[in-house]
């Protein structure tokens, strides 16, 4: 059985964070902020910079905080790229990465990369199989032979002569809906939840399926590494931070892969017309669509102590919580100032 990372008994002793700073410079100092304040890791996102060079040059710039991909997208890269990535960054980390991989949504693979999207959960568990397997046996010359649905490798004759600086770079699936999160339990090292996620939704959708993915896969609680999300917008002007968040949930209700989340609360109708909006264009509309409920349902927004609920309510089903700021439709310097709060806020020295 594979060994994750170790658990703690306190999730708010692990705190994650995304790297979202805007240029070069501001996200190093970033980085070496929240590694001064005892964030644990920091979670390179893939949208308007790659992943991969980025948790490459976080790793560069600090020296003890956790370095991760969060998320990469799995298929637009070779599994073979994948894992000779994750395993240099590791080494050039000191054994700091965790290689994290998600499927992204079917429109964004097959019309911007061109890559086949398939199955996302089956597909998925294959590209992780695949990337372990390449790791593993990257030193040692072993022939990798993978016949698989979408992944049918042969490689032969091959020795990388970089040995690696640990057993094995852990692995963390991002999962929003039921069939991700059991395949996360099925095989992965870790998971990362989703920004959009409401505490019903975490109970009966995210854990209640990767608990059904390590039971069917003979694997114990403690071989996942759980660290769901909580967008928090902490402001002691509630007014401002309802209207951060409130953007944020738009970004998100005009993607309809998520209907089924709005729809457990009844906020179908509201994620429905915020879509239509963005449509026709008319983006000033969109964030009246969302009333303060569904801000409630799926953030935490206003001061510090009623943030902080939200997120002890989300750590007691964790093994560490990934705070996240509102991210769309704000200035640069309004999401920095929401950055540094969590920071300020959460750091397990603030405590």
């Amino acid at each position: 059985m594979r060994q994750g990372p170790p658990r703690l008994p306190d999730a708010l002793g692990r705190i994650s964070i995304a790297a979202i700073a805007g240029s070069t410079d501001e996200l190093s100092a970033e980085a070496r902020a929240a590694e001064a304040a005892g964030i644990e890791c920091v979670w390179a996102p893939e949208l308007f910079r790659s992943s991969i060079t980025q948790a490459t040059f976080l790793a560069a710039a600090t020296e003890r905080i956790g370095v991760g991909t969060g998320i990469a997208w799995a298929f637009t890269r070779s599994a073979f790229i994948l894992a000779v990535s994750a395993l240099d960054i590791d080494e050039m980390s000191g054994g700091r990465f965790r290689l994290g991989l998600g499927a992204g949504v079917k429109r964004l693979n097959e019309t911007w990369h061109g890559a086949e999207y398939g199955k996302p959960a089956p597909h998925l568990r294959e590209t992780i199989e695949a990337v372990r397997e390449i790791m593993a046996k990257a030193h040692t010359g072993e022939p990798i032979r993978l016949d698989g649905e979408y992944h049918d490798l042969d490689i032969k004759g091959w020795v990388r002569p970089h040995p690696p600086v640990r057993e094995a770079v852990p692995i963390y699936t991002a999962a929003v809906r039921e069939g991700m999160a059991r395949m996360a339990g099925d095989v992965a090292d870790g998971l990362i939840g989703h920004p959009m996620c409401s505490m019903r939704w975490l109970d009966e959708v995210v854990v209640a399926n990767f608990e059904r993915g390590l039971e069917r896969s003979g694997r114990a609680r403690g071989d996942l590494d759980f660290i769901p999300t909580v967008c928090c917008a902490i402001s002691d002007d509630e007014e401002s931070a309802y209207e951060a968040a409130r953007k944020t949930i738009c970004f998100y209700a005009t993607v309809r892969t998520y209907m089924p989340l709005w729809e457990m609360h009844g906020f179908g109708d509201a994620a429905a017309a915020v879509g239509e909006a963005f449509r026709r264009g008319d983006f000033a509309a969109m964030p009246a669509h969302v009333p303060d409920e569904m801000v409630d349902a799926y953030t935490a927004a206003g001061p510090l102590d009623k943030v902080r609920a939200r997120v002890e309510e989300v750590a007691a089903r964790a093994d560490g919580v990934f705070l996240t700021p509102p991210t769309y439709f704000l200035a640069p310097e309004e999401l920095a100032s929401y950055q540094q709060r969590i920071v300020e806020g959460f750091a397990p020295g603030s405590r």
